[in-house]
């Protein structure tokens, strides 16, 4: 490389374009396929309540940021393996190689590029999907569906209206179905409190709530508190349902959010659980584009360019793409369980494909 200079702005801009313009048709596909699938999963409901509508069509529209969000990656992977793919083919790529221009050199202009995709998506998670996402939810559960909205998410506590009372949780383990941090206040006839029920947990048995070594505190008509520590159990109204409609998904929050509501579990002695993971998870997965592209570079250039069609350039970024969207789930679930760090379940599958990039980059061949 010595005695010579880059590439021209032109040939920069050449192959940048020649990412993109696959990157944008790859997205868009994958977009609507994931479309097609997300109205074939619920189509039962969209019939039964009528969605098919502008209300259908909303509902959906608001879901394209996330969508997007989350498919980034794998189309920049597939956009770089079928932009090059065309190049290799046309025999572009070795005429470029047999002047002395490195791998290094091609691979420049598109990383600027997948660098502007990785700002994109950070930027669309943190301003655009919790937002978009909770509108839905909301248009989805209660326009669509013509649910009543029972409780509210104030002051990161839920708060729920039960039949002769209120209900409040710091927070609700959709998987375990189970409340953390419990308080349940019963009204008397004249709308006095009568009772006040406290407990670490409450589990939802499939008929009822049911609450470990709760402290039941009873108030009397001439204002004696009277408390009692044992087993409850109470069938109220609430069902978990209910809660799944007011407690927020990760998506729903923002980074600033996330951390205050982080923050104020881990205050009340909650584990705050995959929490904690998703707060990682919005920094990996925005650079997550940027790994694809570059192991996307060094497979379309390595050892020599890879005569690869269309076809299976395609199959190979579903699969690899696959790969990584498997590897994150894995180690998502071992950290929310608690198997492994959080930062270390976020960034393990970003690690993994970054060693095999410049694995696959450094010993290739320099022809």
């Amino acid at each position: 490389m010595s005695g010579r200079q880059r590439l021209s702005p032109t040939m920069d801009r050449f192959l940048a374009l020649q990412f993109f313009g696959p990157f944008l048709v790859c997205l868009g596909a994958f977009t609507i396929a994931y479309l097609i699938g997300d109205v074939f999963d619920r189509f039962k409901d969209l019939i039964r309540y009528g969605g098919f509508g502008l209300i259908g069509l909303e509902y959906f529209a608001l879901k394209v940021p996330l969508i997007v969000s989350q498919l980034l990656p794998v189309a920049c992977l597939a956009g770089v393996l079928l932009g090059f793919a065309l190049l290799n083919r046309s025999g572009e790529v070795l005429a470029c190689q047999q002047l002395g221009i490195s791998r290094l050199e091609m691979a420049i202009p598109v990383l600027a590029v997948a660098v502007g995709i990785s700002l994109f998506n950070f930027a669309i998670s943190e301003a655009v999907v919790p937002q978009s996402m909770r509108q839905a939810r909301y248009l989805y559960e209660v326009t669509l569906k013509k649910r009543q909205i029972r409780g509210v998410f104030f002051a990161q506590r839920t708060w729920v209206r039960v039949r002769d009372g209120f209900l409040s949780a710091d927070s609700y383990d959709a998987r375990a179905r189970t409340m953390h941090n419990v308080i349940l206040y019963r009204l008397g006839p004249d709308f006095s409190l009568h009772t006040i029920l406290r407990a670490r947990q409450a589990r939802w048995t499939g008929a009822s709530w049911i609450s470990d070594d709760a402290t039941l505190s009873t108030l009397d008509e001439k204002g004696r508190v009277s408390s009692d520590v044992r087993d409850y159990r109470f069938a109220d109204s609430v069902r978990p349902s209910d809660l799944s409609i007011v407690m927020l998904d990760p998506d729903e929050f923002s980074l600033r959010e996330l951390d205050r509501y982080i923050a104020d579990l881990r205050g009340k002695g909650l584990d705050p659980g995959g929490y904690i993971v998703n707060r990682d998870l919005k920094f990996a997965m925005p650079l997550s584009c940027l790994i694809m592209v570059a192991l996307g570079m060094a497979l379309s250039l390595d050892p020599m360019p890879r005569s690869l069609s269309l076809g299976r350039s395609f199959g190979l970024a579903i699969g690899i793409g696959f790969a990584y969207w498997l590897a994150l789930g894995l180690t998502s679930s071992l950290g929310e369980s608690g198997t492994i760090p959080a930062w270390l379940a976020a960034w393990m599958p970003n690690a993994i494909f970054t060693l095999l990039a410049f694995s696959i980059f450094l010993f290739g061949e320099e022809r």
